[in-house]
């Protein structure tokens, strides 16, 4: 149920996109399920209400997502700005689970052009960067609030609706086993398994089915395995050269971070990679009351309590140093508490 604030925020949102002759829709850099599959479910909705809209993301779609419906419509930043793709200006930007403004990359210049600017997301440490505001921290997914407008609008899950909010529910619950997991979680569940979710195959898509690349950079990726602080802190590093060799791509990392979670003893853990052009990516992981957010909010990132990352423009060596210190000061800060 929605609180009169935030209902006051959804009505604002709906009031905006019904007045809208143009909407664009942002995901956030180094894109996950929740944001690129509640992005398109919006998507979807949008069509369906006669709206000229458009999608953009500054990166690439994850190997393991380019299984959704319309994934390949999404564009880059610098397609509609160069006016490749229509005109760039909208009448409505809307972000979606963008924790903060800076992580839509170079999406963030044709964000602030739009005549009104809206935001769909669940961070707790969202600040409130847009016009319009519809923010739940308690929310376990940005899937849930887009699954709300479609309530409030009174239409219906099809199944590509289903299958695109099952994906952003269930990769930013871990398969429904985070801390975030809530009743809400499994609410939604019941509607798109209603709405005709085929669970089987899309469940393995997601969870089960790993490319070729993944094992081989799984395995490079293995090789750097280091712990801090007697186990309680584990993580791995690779190259943009290591990745290369290993035949992987840049989606062929996601998931590895797990492997150095999901050990005994392990209470947060780090994946840093280096991409091409000289940028390190860091993905960051703990188990409460450990937090990883507010690490990530340092280096100019964002995400959860457990699951959260950065870019940092510096070398992988310097990266690893920095990464790992925060890290190491914020298991002692909580262990002194």
């Amino acid at each position: 149920m929605l609180k009169t604030g935030d209902r006051y925020q959804l009505w604002e949102l709906l009031t905006a996109i019904r007045k809208a002759d143009s909407i664009l829709l942002f995901a956030h850099v180094s894109p996950d399920g929740d944001t690129i599959g509640s992005m398109l479910a919006l998507y979807r909705l949008l069509v369906r209400l006669h709206k000229p809209v458009r999608m953009v993301l500054d990166g690439e779609i994850p190997v393991n997502l380019c299984f959704l419906p319309h994934v390949h419509e999404i564009r880059k930043p610098g397609d509609i700005a160069a006016g490749t793709d229509r005109n760039a200006r909208c009448s409505v930007a809307i972000a979606v689970d963008v924790g903060s403004a800076g992580r839509m990359g170079a999406g963030e210049r044709l964000f602030h052009c739009a005549d009104i600017t809206a935001q769909i997301d669940h961070h707790e440490t969202n600040t409130g960067y847009a016009h319009i505001n519809v923010i739940d921290g308690m929310a376990p997914a940005t899937a849930v609030l887009v699954s709300r407008i479609y309530a409030e609008l009174g239409m219906g899950l099809q199944t590509e609706d289903a299958i695109c909010l099952y994906t952003a529910l269930s990769t930013d619950t871990g398969n429904f086993v985070y801390k975030n997991t809530n009743a809400e979680a499994f609410v939604l569940m019941g509607r798109l398994m209603d709405s005709g979710l085929p669970l089987e195959e899309y469940s393995r898509f997601l969870f089960r089915q790993k490319e070729k690349g993944f094992v081989a950079v799984l395995g490079k990726a293995l090789t750097t395995l280091s712990f801090l602080l007697d186990g309680k802190i584990a993580g791995m590093h690779m190259s943009f050269a290591q990745i290369v060799e290993a035949g992987g791509r840049d989606g062929d990392t996601d998931g590895i971070i797990d492997y150095a979670i999901d050990i005994v003893g392990v209470k947060m853990a780090y994946f840093i990679r280096e991409i091409k052009g000289g940028t390190v990516r860091v993905n960051l992981r703990s188990i409460a009351p450990y937090r990883v957010d507010e690490i990530a909010a340092a280096f100019g990132g964002g995400g959860h309590q457990a699951a959260a990352g950065c870019t940092l423009n510096s070398t992988l060596a310097d990266a690893l140093e920095r990464v790992q210190a925060a890290l190491r000061n914020a298991y002692e800060r909580i262990q002194h508490q």
